[in-house]
């Protein structure tokens, strides 16, 4: 069996000058854009009942429809990836968190 079509993403984080968290057990990308699917499905039919324009008296201006907009985006770009040899996806550095995200 070839693993050469596996790639998995590996996520690190370090908040404020804390030890890293990482997620020690690569996510293979095909299982992480099936998830994105099926909670696509889920938003679809969330914004039937949900109104476009929030309440103006809300408290948070992310409305389901933008997350919607930001998962299928998210989607498209797994898709898009040109994974013949690994790279850093996410490599972002603060003064208070450090995110990487990589593509092996």
């Amino acid at each position: 069996m070839s693993i050469r079509g596996f790639h998995a993403l590996w996520i690190r984080l370090q908040i404020e000058d804390r030890r890293f968290i990482r997620i020690p057990f690569p996510i293979p990308i095909y299982i992480f854009e099936e998830l994105l699917d099926c909670f696509l499905d889920i938003l679809v039919i969330a914004c039937i009942f949900v109104p476009k324009a929030p309440h103006p008296n809300a408290t948070s201006r992310i409305s389901v429809h933008l997350v919607k907009e930001l998962v299928a985006d998210v989607i498209t770009l797994l898709g898009s990836l040109n994974i013949d040899e690994g790279y850093d996806l996410i490599d972002v550095a603060t003064d208070k968190a450090k995110v990487l995200i990589r593509v092996r």
